[in-house]
């Protein structure tokens, strides 16, 4: 697979003006613990939001947010006009929507009836 990947990188890497990624990644740690966190790359002038996690003993205290708009900070700081992100119906939709993204897809027919939502907002 890591041929695989590399091919694609290599390809992409020919014919995309911009050929660098920068990975946007943070983590809250409490008593040595991870509680939340967020993984995400800024490549060909977007932020790509792959990760979003709080642990639900800490979903009440705004942590989420607060990683969203670090991220979206350092999208900006690498030159991204826009983040994207995509979540499952049983997930986060209604909180991106809150943060000021916008819906741009729609992926139904998951198991249990559940749907993946995308989502986009401009930096």
């Amino acid at each position: 697979m890591a041929a695989v990947e590399h091919g694609l990188n290599e390809y992409n890497a020919g014919v995309a003006s911009v050929r660098s990624v920068a990975r946007v990644q943070a983590v809250f740690v409490e008593s040595d613990r991870v509680v939340a966190g967020i993984d995400g790359a800024a490549y060909w002038g977007k932020l790509h939001v792959r990760l979003l996690w709080v642990h639900p003993d800490h979903q009440s205290e705004g942590l989420g947010s607060r990683l969203m708009d670090w991220a979206e900070e350092r999208g900006k700081e690498l030159g991204c006009t826009s983040a994207m992100v995509d979540t499952m119906s049983f997930q986060a939709a209604d909180f991106y929507v809150k943060l000021g993204y916008r819906q741009f897809g729609l992926s139904e027919g998951y198991e249990g009836g559940a749907s993946r939502h995308y989502f986009e907002k401009g930096l």
